[in-house]
């Protein structure tokens, strides 16, 4: 059976809505610990899978071949008609798109041989090791070559094909009972020209050892510098995870009912915008074959949007933004961001500094904890600088940030323009999608911290 026949069918087997994404993939992925490689894997897939939609209630079927088409056709239609009795019919005046896409890289990563990927992750194993004081060392690639066809019975038929890669250091330093960590990335849209060249490894060596001399940093409230990495990942994090529209339709956001509302400083704008050309995040078409746009979340401080799935959309009676993402075949499209960054503003970093009489820079971002519909947020910083007459005086370490998110973005007074973007991995009800995380350097008036 061809994908067409099998949206013919769904909708003759009863489905109000179906749609079929047929995906390959090429992948590699490997992880290396103290010079030894722990983690290798290379390999491809085809797999097709059909979602059907029946009064409100989805179900998702899954086929390795056309041969079994047929059959994930009745499944996900089955399913859904099961789920139907918990669900609220959706209204389906959903646009429809067509198109195709396709990421061209210099130096395509699936053409090249895992031998060559090896040795580059083992040299950046050994630029780290080299240095005085570097304990253990977890080097990490990975390349992604991703051709989707998505349609569905609204018309949509589009094509993409994306190919992903990412290189990241995670150092640890040790001296006299202490131990400190470092952690660093490339990554985007591409080929090998992304990671070739990068000494990733050895930033974040260079940072970990420096941590070992570095006091720790005062608790209290202060004001406060945040580097655009840090500043990148609490706006995901705290901010972004809150203006995605599962989360204001299930009332699970501090951003419910707050459209056109002030949420943060006049200085401060959100955007997500998967059609950044080269970022990690990026894409042309979602996994419900939506076309993507760059849009604002907050202009000037105010709320001016959600992220939406088709789904989500239709309740909140907006367009779809296409941000409804899957971490692969066998899982349905959700909301998730993209490219999210702080818009850049018209400061210097140098004159943010000078203008402090005390405060606390703090850069990087080890791990963290947020909660979307309370609005509360944790997040363990790599480092920081004691700020004092306006000079970084003392390197600072175990530097962590906690509040609350709105008070933070009312609180910012100074955005800089030098807007950096970083690569991640954001994790969701399960499912990982490629992310970019970003920001220019931001000043907040007071953030509380929590040393030791």
């Amino acid at each position: 059976m061809d994908i067409e026949g099998a949206i013919t069918l769904a909708i003759d087997e009863g489905a109000d809505f179906a749609e079929i994404r047929r995906e390959r993939t090429e992948s590699t992925m490997i992880r290396m610990i103290n010079g030894v490689v722990r983690e290798l894997s290379r390999g491809s897939e085809l797999r097709i899978s059909v979602r059907a939609l029946y009064k409100g209630g989805w179900g998702l079927g899954v086929a390795s071949s056309p041969d079994e088409l047929k059959d994930a056709v009745k499944d996900a239609v089955k399913l859904a008609k099961l789920s139907s009795k918990w669900n609220e019919p959706i209204d389906l005046e959903w646009p429809s798109f067509k198109g195709k896409y396709e990421v061209k890289a210099q130096k395509p990563a699936w053409e090249v041989n895992t031998s060559e990927k090896i040795e580059l992750v083992r040299e950046q194993d050994n630029r780290a090791r080299r240095m005085d004081k570097v304990r253990n060392t977890n080097i990490m690639f990975g390349d992604v070559l991703r051709e989707t066809r998505i349609i569905n019975s609204l018309g949509t038929d589009v094509n993409q094909k994306i190919s992903r890669v990412r290189l990241a250091a995670y150092i640890f330093s040790h001296e006299a009972g202490l131990t400190e960590s470092a952690f660093e990335s490339r990554g985007g849209v591409g080929g090998m020209e992304i990671v070739e060249g990068s000494n990733v490894a050895e930033l974040a060596a260079k940072r970990a050892v420096e941590a070992l001399s570095a006091k720790p940093a005062p608790p209290g409230a202060f004001p406060a510098i945040l580097d655009p990495k840090l500043a990148g990942v609490f706006i995901h994090e705290a901010f972004g995870h809150a203006a995605e529209g599962d989360a204001i339709v299930n009332d699970q956001s501090i951003l419910v009912g707050k459209m056109g509302e002030r949420v943060g400083s006049d200085v401060v704008s959100v955007i997500d915008d998967p059609t950044v050309e080269g970022l990690y995040g990026s894409y042309r078409y979602d996994d419900e074959g939506t076309e993507s746009k760059r849009k604002y979340i907050v202009k000037e401080g105010i709320l001016s949007g959600y992220m939406t799935s088709l789904e989500t959309a239709s309740k909140l009676k907006m367009e779809p933004t296409g941000n409804a993402r899957s971490m692969d075949y066998g899982n349905p499209p959700i909301v998730r961001m993209s490219n999210t960054f702080i818009e850049a503003g018209d400061w210097s970093f140098e004159e943010m500094i000078s203008d402090m009489r005390s405060g606390i820079y703090a850069f990087g971002s080890l791990y963290g904890y947020t909660d979307p519909a309370k609005g509360q947020f944790m997040f363990k910083a790599e480092g920081g600088w004691l700020i004092e007459k306006g000079e970084l005086k003392k390197r600072l370490r175990e530097v962590a940030i906690t509040g609350m998110t709105l008070d933070v973005l009312h609180n910012i007074d100074a955005v800089a323009r030098d807007l950096a973007h970083d690569p991640g991995m954001c994790g969701k009800l399960g499912q990982w999608v490629p992310v970019t995380t970003g920001a220019p350097h931001v000043r907040v008036k007071k953030l509380v911290f929590g040393g030791r």
